[in-house]
């Protein structure tokens, strides 16, 4: 990601939420501080010095194991001199930031406070000594962003306890991934995370960072150096921090060799020897921080059952392999068909209305969050005379035409475009990304495709036409405004068949609520 690129706003829920944290006033000094080229390490030491609770951890972090550098360091400009303006600065914004968010939840909540914490040290430590493993001179940055790299669940749960509760069902216990968040929510944490920290005028590599850790395969190739290695080392630390944490070691486990020995060739001894180093620099910052950790067994012996783990899968794998993947694919089929008979009209073979109505709801989520450029368009298309058609030439006729007419509306929409029978002889159409222009091309195509529609049932040759109603709101901004533009669509099918029948009648709505 370049300088002049920006990371995705936060979402507008949680924007306006009233309990969203913010920076606490010595955060937000120290980094005018050292964003003017003036300023010396004394001024830094000065703010500092005035949050008692934030010196004091700041002097225990520079003597613990983590920054041990040969003497006893007792007073805040012995700390800035021997550590440097850099680890200073991003110490204190750490531990700044990291004092103003909540340790603990009301009671009510699912989410799991300590849980929480003990990833977030663990991620901190495991940043901070990847980065030297690796010869990174970004150790300090990792330490601020394995501190802060989940920060964007804190704030869901905080700002969204409702909603987060959902996401907490689905993984019934342990930390939620991205994806969970994802599938259940469309956003997640390393968005938020990052989007907040933007917003605060954090360092721009920390936000950007974090919002690439979980899939630095995605990071564009005009990222920086240090964005790129800082959003690697936190891609491994989470594998690092799963293995300590987590249940499922072994796989982290094994993960973590693979990925550490294809891009830095670094042994697997030595990954494991780096893993039981970070037991006593998570000890120490959790000490800083006043945060209580549960006894657990030690650093050595998680390894030992992360590597008993990862040999059990590996050989259980081996033998169990075919008949795991016959058995994921016989239910992934049979997954998609129960869900294309649900989601597919018996009689036309198209989507029925109860797809359409899903489809919807999506498109519009997907406008909410700026994902899609031009406006929402909708389309409805009703068969001209189609009772008397029944009556006419029965039943099972008209069954064949609708069947004929299917199939010509979907033939005719566009590729991203959803076409469904929404009921009798009406049809409805989805443009997820248009304008008035392209509405009104597509909705004659439609019409044209309709009118060319030649059915021969018991030796007669059938024909119908259709009257379409269109509308298309150039900016989404509520999810409420799907049914109200399907319902101007409706309006104008009714103008359309006032208007003489087999024609198109479509309009643009600036503000559909309104």
């Amino acid at each position: 990601m370049s300088n002049d690129s920006m990371l995705p706003q936060l979402p507008d829920i949680i924007a306006k939420a009233e309990n969203l944290p913010s920076p606490p006033s010595v955060a937000m000094e120290v980094l005018r501080l050292t964003g003017d080229d003036s300023v010396s390490i004394d001024d830094i030491a000065i703010v500092i010095a005035r949050d008692p609770a934030l010196s004091a951890k700041l002097l225990k972090l520079s003597n613990s194991s983590l920054f041990k550098r040969g003497s006893d360091i007792s007073t805040i400009d012995r700390a800035t001199m021997v550590l440097g303006l850099k680890t200073v600065k991003l110490m204190a914004l750490s531990f700044s930031l990291a004092s103003t968010l909540p340790k603990s939840g009301d009671g009510s909540s699912k989410f799991d406070y300590d849980a929480y914490w003990v990833h977030s040290l663990t991620m901190a430590v495991a940043g901070r000594s990847l980065a030297q493993l690796v010869k990174s001179r970004y150790y300090d940055e990792a330490f601020m962003c394995g501190l802060l790299s989940h920060l964007g669940q804190l704030v869901m749960a905080e700002c969204l306890p409702d909603e987060y509760s959902a996401v907490l069902d689905r993984v019934a216990g342990g930390m939620p991934t991205a994806e969970d968040e994802q599938q259940v929510l469309g956003y997640d944490y390393p968005t938020i995370g990052s989007a907040l920290l933007q917003s605060w005028e954090m360092p721009e590599q920390i936000s950007q960072s974090i919002y690439y850790s979980v899939t630095p395969k995605d990071l564009p190739a005009t990222s920086t150096v240090e964005v790129t290695e800082l959003a690697w080392i936190m891609h491994l630390a989470e594998l690092a921090t799963t293995v300590i944490c987590s249940s499922r070691k072994g796989p982290a486990l094994a993960l973590l060799h693979e990925t550490v020995a294809s891009r830095f060739e670094i042994a697997d001894k030595e990954v494991d020897a780096f893993l039981i180093g970070l037991e006593n620099g998570v000890s120490e910052t959790a000490s800083m921080l006043n945060i209580e950790l549960v006894e657990r067994d030690s650093y050595e012996k998680i390894i030992q059952q992360a590597r008993m783990q990862m040999v059990s899968v590996s050989l259980g794998t081996a033998v169990d392999l075919q008949e795991s993947q016959e058995r994921e694919e016989s239910l992934r089929q049979e997954k998609a068909d129960l869900s294309k008979k649900a989601n597919t009209d018996k009689l036309t073979g198209i989507n029925n209305r109860m797809f359409f109505d899903d489809q919807l709801k999506d498109v519009i989520r997907q406008h909410l969050r700026g994902e899609l450029e031009k406006g929402l368009g909708l389309l409805i298309l009703d068969i001209d005379h189609f009772k008397n058609f029944n009556d006419t030439h029965g039943h099972l006729a008209g069954d064949e035409v609708l069947k004929a007419v299917a199939k010509s509306v979907d033939d005719a929409v566009r590729g991203a475009d959803v076409a469904a029978r929404y009921g009798g002889e009406e049809f409805v159409v989805i443009l997820p990304e248009t304008d008035g222009e392209g509405l009104m091309m597509v909705a004659e195509r439609i019409r044209r495709s309709v009118e060319a529609v030649e059915v021969t049932y018991e030796g007669k040759l059938l024909k119908v036409t259709a009257s379409i109603g269109g509308a298309v709101c150039p900016s989404i901004e509520r999810q409420g405004e799907g049914p109200a533009l399907l319902k101007v669509a409706d309006e104008c099918l009714y103008q359309a068949k006032d208007g003489g029948r087999n024609r198109s009648v479509c309009t643009t709505v600036e503000n559909v609520l309104n």
